[in-house]
């Protein structure tokens, strides 16, 4: 009779094969004074401590060849190769002299190596069909710009984040003739800010030029006629020269009071010159290249380039925009330059990393960030992956390895 009953059944599934690779052995009950789980066997007394030992004896044997099954599934599981997925998406993962770099793959092979993981890499064309090889269980882990939503969340699982991203527009200024600037020019002046700025300014120097009029027709007639129309033309005059050139050459006062009047309006004409100065040199640079588009509220009923199937594409749609898809940030950015499309929405790090190599300086990034998001690794859903690429990545973050790599890739740490 054998002593464990169906142990020739686990064999076959590998219970004994896993036991001596621990170093473990299944021992006999000894023949004489065994308790069997055969019922079949010699009379018990149910009534007393013997069945009690039985089902005692039966449960604890049962518990330890499912502890052993469950052991030898789960080494298996662990230590197989497991298969990734990832796209062609700057600075995160791309193929360079013949090698897959990136931030998102240097942060997985530092991930793999800490969590003892072994993998091969397949390379799809969207974040869609990352997603899909991952509902389809024909890959265990995605890689690369990856966003978390709550839709993808329903079908699949996440890694905690390892970066915060969100999305942001680029548009392409166009470099306007002398008449364009004379016009966005005057446009601007016709602002409410600048207009209540040179009421004020008219103001102040009408006070000016009061005060000088009133101390100086009393003592200079000559050249502050008594006559409030006359006298006060020809101190308006003296006021407007003063800021404009810093005096007027034939006209000055002579008195006390006016000349205090004279000092304080020379200070304050240098602040206003200077002040004048930048604002009109800042809305000529900004006229030479500019924009129609300042911000997301602008986007609707316009066409909007963007990556084919991701998060920025479905946020363009859901607001108003008309997304055209493309397959790359290349493909967009000729698209704006060409004039097919107003704006370029997409993931903020790809969007400034395709500004800084393109160099074109007539692309304008549009502050600020929004919708704002986060990048993870993808995983299938309920994956055992899950615990170990989570403390791998605790462990990166704890040791200082994830910042290392963002100064690597991006020049500065992300918080």
């Amino acid at each position: 009779m054998d002593e464990f009953p169906g142990a020739g059944g686990f064999r076959q599934r590998g219970v004994r094969d896993f036991l001596d690779h621990r170093g473990l052995r299944i021992l006999p009950l000894a023949k004489k004074n065994a308790i069997s789980c055969n019922r079949t066997q010699s009379p018990i007394d149910e009534s007393g401590g013997d069945l009690r030992k039985l089902r005692a004896t039966c449960m604890n044997r049962l518990f330890f060849v499912l502890v052993a099954l469950f052991s030898s599934f789960t080494l298996e599981a662990w230590s197989q190769k497991i298969h990734i997925v990832t796209r062609n998406i700057e600075p995160f993962s791309f193929e360079q002299n013949g090698r897959r770099v990136g931030y998102a793959m240097d942060l997985w092979q530092e991930v793999a190596r800490e969590a003892g993981i072994d993998y091969d890499v397949k390379v799809v064309g969207t974040a869609q069909e990352m997603v899909d090889a991952l509902t389809n269980r024909t890959a265990d882990a995605a890689v690369g710009a990856l966003s978390v939503t709550s839709k993808r969340e329903e079908i699949m699982d996440f890694s905690q984040p390892f970066y915060e991203s969100g999305l942001q527009i680029l548009t392409s200024g166009k470099t306007a003739s002398i008449a364009d600037t004379i016009f966005q020019l005057v446009g601007n002046l016709l602002n409410w800010k600048l207009v209540g700025a040179f009421t004020l300014l008219i103001v102040v120097m009408l006070v000016i030029s009061h005060l000088v009029w009133l101390y100086e027709h009393k003592v200079n007639e000559e050249m502050w006629p008594k006559s409030y129309r006359h006298g006060l033309w020809e101190s308006f005059w003296w006021t407007v020269s003063t800021l404009l050139v810093g005096g007027a050459d034939n006209k000055g006062p002579v008195g006390v009071g006016g000349r205090i009047v004279a000092i304080i309006w020379m200070l304050l004409s240098i602040v206003l010159v200077s002040l004048l100065t930048a604002s009109f040199t800042t809305t000529l640079t900004v006229n030479t290249l500019k924009g129609d588009i300042s911000g997301p509220g602008d986007l609707p009923g316009r066409d909007v380039a963007t990556i084919a199937g991701s998060t920025a594409a479905n946020w363009l749609a859901n607001h108003g925009a008309n997304p055209k898809p493309y397959a790359t940030m290349a493909e967009c950015i000729t698209a704006l330059k060409r004039k097919e499309v107003s704006a370029v929405v997409y993931d903020a790090p790809l969007v400034q990393y395709a500004v800084s190599k393109d160099g074109d300086e007539k692309l304008q990034l549009v502050e600020p960030v929004f919708d704002r998001q986060n990048y993870a690794i993808g995983l299938q859903q309920d994956s055992p992956l899950r615990e170990r690429i989570n403390r791998a990545l605790l462990s990166l973050a704890e040791s200082g390895a994830n910042i290392d790599l963002q100064k690597k890739w991006f020049g500065s740490a992300s918080e």
